[in-house]
């Protein structure tokens, strides 16, 4: 119990002796009045009474208020500080509830929550927000009450037994003494489920805000029906928990008013009416015993109706420990298999059949036209697109063949976001003709043949193998080394202690930016999809990073075909074809060698990133 604490548990004492030695005076003056004498020494006796109860309450109301936001500050400086000085490298990732992982759960299908074994990464902004608001209320405004509430009916009995009638006092105490035993009976029932509401409800909160945020990736990506499956099941889980809980709510509401309400009160009139009819005590007596018994309800009721907050409270007081001090490490160990894993290829799988096979192991029959060369995936004739009745591009022509690779460049406002978003289907051409291989192409066809890495690609939290099969849900272990092994991925996963079952954390916080960038290039590869557009694939990444996607990508080459939309000139230097956009018209387009032979923009770009060697 924090030490400030103390000081509304002694005042809640004083208060009770107080009113105890009110009730008890009220009690001499009625026998004093029944026998016509005068009471001045009790009738003094009450008022001073009366007047340290009323300051002793005042005084301790308004402790639990400042001692909570002390609490407050506490608990999430100390908070910020443990998740900022965790190294996520060897931390484990943490989920919304922050329950303990044990590793290698390994989901059954893209969209499924994690399995309670694992530890989603998100939750540590609820825990430091909210989480930390309930550990407050429960140290400030619970465990104070609380032992006053276990502490103070001793008081009121001990005064009851010295100044009215021992026996009564005594049967009263059995009553009592049942307080503690029902109220631990509660908890320990209550605590696995009131537990699991609040990791439920973190979790559902926190997957809502993962989809809203990815909507736009999930819809590219056409895995909307996956992210809203996930929402659906984490909604429906926490429905069912919810009920539960509040089932058990009106159980405990039931017997704390039918067992301390009802009993205790009734047991008190019946005690004291026996006693004065066997003339042990008097009707002053009796008078005091029937106000004596309120004061032994009242911190019982004041404890029921805050048995929730106690609940909460604990919970997340143990997350926090547990998610934001006490880092842990995976206890399994996985790596993939030898005969499967593309790091280690199997020595009877024949080279070409990997060389000519989509992701989904199907043949791509119309990668090669015989006696013609590449068959074409796009084509732009001429193509026009309007943004507020502005004309962005005009006159694009353009002929992508399958399994070339084109990079688009140009100044900032060139049209280059313009152009790939076409592509995907999300903005319809004004005038022109866009063709997907031969035939003209509406939004659907696009957006079915088309995937799109971003620069900030959305990550959810989950696994590895979970944010993979997004693109495809029914894929393999096999399938998804394999596209690993082609984002230039594979030895970097197989090397942490759960492969595929990583918990990628938070928007990926335990990965790092090329790790992100590789993870969803290989989450593209997986879809099968016939045209790969990657939004400045290496912006922000540090040497070793941009070097890890560019090989990635470069290994793509010629098997897939990809347009780059790039700042960074030196990763168009292997491009077959560069297109110059610039104020939404083509500037020039021709193999990189060419355009560094001649003047203009891509020429000089180049030369003052220093890249022209």
């Amino acid at each position: 119990m924090p030490p400030r604490a103390w000081i509304a548990t002694t005042l809640q004492w004083i208060r009770t002796i107080a009113l105890a030695t009110l009730f008890l005076a009220l009690g001499q003056v009625l026998d004093a009045a029944l026998a016509q004498q005068q009471s001045p020494g009790a009738l003094l006796l009450a008022g001073v009474a009366g007047i340290l109860a009323v300051t002793c309450a005042g005084v301790a109301a308004a402790v639990p208020p400042r001692l909570r936001a002390v609490e407050e500050m506490r608990w999430r400086g100390s908070g910020i500080r443990a998740a900022l000085g965790r190294d996520p490298a060897e931390a484990a990732p943490t989920g919304a509830a922050g329950h303990a992982a044990t590793g290698g759960g390994r989901p059954g299908a893209a969209g499924r929550r994690p399995s309670a074994g694992g530890r989603p990464g998100t939750g540590e902004a609820e825990l430091l927000t909210g989480g930390v608001e309930r550990i407050a209320e429960y140290r400030a405004e619970f465990l104070g009450p609380a032992l006053a509430a276990f502490t103070a009916p001793a008081l009121v009995l001990l005064l009851l037994g010295i100044f009215v009638d021992p026996v009564i006092a005594v049967v009263l105490l059995v009553l009592v003494l049942l307080v503690p035993v029902l109220v631990r009976f509660f908890l320990a029932r209550f605590r696995g489920p009131t537990a699991a509401y609040r990791r439920l409800a973190a979790q559902a909160t926190a997957k809502f805000q993962e989809v809203l945020r990815s909507l736009g990736g999930l819809v590219l990506l056409g895995a909307e029906d996956a992210g809203r499956r996930s929402v659906a099941e984490a909604a429906a889980a926490l429905r069912v928990q919810a009920v539960a809980l509040l089932k058990r709510s009106q159980l405990m509401i039931l017997v704390n008013d039918a067992l301390f309400s009802l009993v205790m009160i009734t047991a008190a009139v019946g005690l004291a009416l026996w006693r004065f009819d066997a003339g042990m005590i008097t009707i002053g007596g009796f008078l005091a015993v029937l106000l004596l018994s309120t004061l032994l309800y009242e911190p019982i009721d004041k404890l029921g109706r805050s048995f929730y907050v106690a609940m909460a409270g604990r919970t997340q007081q143990g997350l926090f420990t547990q998610t934001l001090t006490t880092p842990e490490a995976s206890a399994s160990s996985r790596t993939p298999p030898t005969t499967t894993s593309p790091a280690v290829p199997a020595a009877d799988a024949p080279a070409a059949e990997s060389s000519t096979e989509t992701p989904s192991g199907q043949p791509d029959e119309a990668a090669f036209v015989p006696g013609r060369g590449p068959a074409e995936l796009l084509r732009l004739e001429d193509l026009g697109v309007e943004r507020g009745g502005r004309g962005v591009l005009r006159g694009v022509t353009l002929s992508v063949p399958r399994g070339t690779v084109l990079a688009v460049v140009g100044p900032s406002g060139a049209g280059k976001s313009t152009l790939a978003a076409v592509l995907q289907g999300l903005l319809p051409a004004a005038s022109g003709q866009l063709l997907l291989e031969g035939h003209p192409a509406d939004p659907a066809a696009l957006q079915q043949a088309a995937v799109t890495v971003p620069q900030k690609p959305f990550i959810f939290s989950g696994t590895v193998a979970e944010n993979l099969r997004l693109a495809r849900p029914e894929a393999s272990e096999d399938q998804l080394w394999e596209v690993l092994a082609q984002a230039r991925l594979d030895a970097e996963i197989a090397a942490k202690p759960d492969g595929l079952d990583t918990q990628v954390g938070e928007d990926g916080g335990s990965l790092s930016g090329g790790q992100i960038r590789r993870l969803a290039i290989a989450r593209a590869l997986l879809s099968g999809a016939k045209l790969l557009i990657l939004d400045e694939p290496t912006a922000d990444l540090d040497r070793r990073a941009e070097r890890l996607v560019d090989e990635s990508l470069r290994s793509l080459a010629g098997d897939h075909t990809l347009i780059i939309i790039a700042h960074r000139l030196a990763t168009t230097r292997w491009a077959e074809k560069v297109l110059v956009l610039e104020a939404g018209e083509t500037a020039a387009l021709g193999s990189p060698d060419e355009l560094l032979a001649q003047a203009g923009y891509y020429a000089q770009a180049t030369a003052g990133e220093g890249e022209d060697r």
